[in-house]
């Protein structure tokens, strides 16, 4: 495995010295800036896995730099430092895509432990991006040999893959991804998925769902309570706002409609 590499910017000295200690005995990568305009400046010389990010950091400041980072590599992982005093700041740097803040000064074990989980969702967003691209050049790659073969290129539900809208299904490898990210499905929901994709633009009820996924009839009130929870899941993991889905219809006395756009 490649050595982390971990960039800290921050105009007071002691705090750097600190978090260079804190950090140079896990194996780290470590450099430093003083501010703003430094700091981009390594931003643009050197990728970097992780950065270690005070706010108050001058006439270029942490929320710049915060912006200008992610765009740069928006898989890189922030960490903001922030005083007591500056919560709402710490806010808005994780509403623009840090991952995690920590209070100055910070007890040495937290800034290991942070840092350890920041790296671990890097490495687990880099799988997931890979994988998305797999998926997408099998996907390209079979709509190939059927345009090759005089075959039509859009999936069928019997094919590999399945695309509806912005969903693609591998039936192979059982994995979907939704707007090219990864979904994390269980094999019950990935079938529930399939099933209700598989029966657009028709409705299915919840007696069919578990029927056909789960292979055994049940009661009408049994199978609307097992539907209830998988959709739900569903729900959670692909739509924008879960409580007003747009792709997971409910409609009331029939059961469940798959909706692509």
């Amino acid at each position: 495995m490649n050595v982390p590499h971990i960039l800290i910017i921050d105009d007071e000295p002691s705090v750097r010295l600190i978090l260079e200690k804190t950090l140079k005995g896990e194996g780290y990568y470590l450099e430093s800036a003083s501010n703003g305009r430094e700091g981009l400046q390594k931003l643009n010389d050197r990728a970097y896995d992780l950065l270690l990010l005070d706010l108050r950091i001058g006439k270029i400041d942490g929320l710049q730099v915060l912006k200008k980072a992610r765009e740069k590599d928006e898989d890189l992982v922030v960490i903001i430092l922030t005083g007591h005093g500056s919560i709402e700041s710490a806010v808005e740097g994780l509403r623009q895509g840090a991952f995690d803040y920590l209070f100055k000064p910070a007890v040495p074990d937290t800034i290991r432990q942070r840092v350890r989980a920041g790296l671990q969702h890097r490495q687990e967003a880099l799988r997931r991006r890979t994988m998305v691209a797999q998926v997408e050049t099998l996907r390209q790659a079979l709509n190939q040999l059927d345009a090759d073969s005089g075959v039509s290129p859009y999936p069928t539900t019997s094919s590999r893959f399945v695309h509806s809208g912005k969903l693609i299904m591998d039936r192979h490898h059982r994995v979907a991804t939704f707007d090219e990210e990864l979904l994390d499905l269980t094999t019950t929901e990935f079938d529930f998925l399939l099933c209700l994709i598989n029966s657009s633009p028709e409705t299915i009820s919840a007696r069919q769902l578990v029927r056909q996924v789960m292979g055994y009839e049940s009661e009408d009130h049994e199978a609307r309570r097992i539907a209830k929870w998988h959709i739900h899941n569903l729900r959670n993991k692909i739509e924008p706002n879960p409580e007003n889905p747009r792709h997971i219809k409910t409609i009331r006395y029939k059961g469940y409609l798959w909706v692509s756009e």
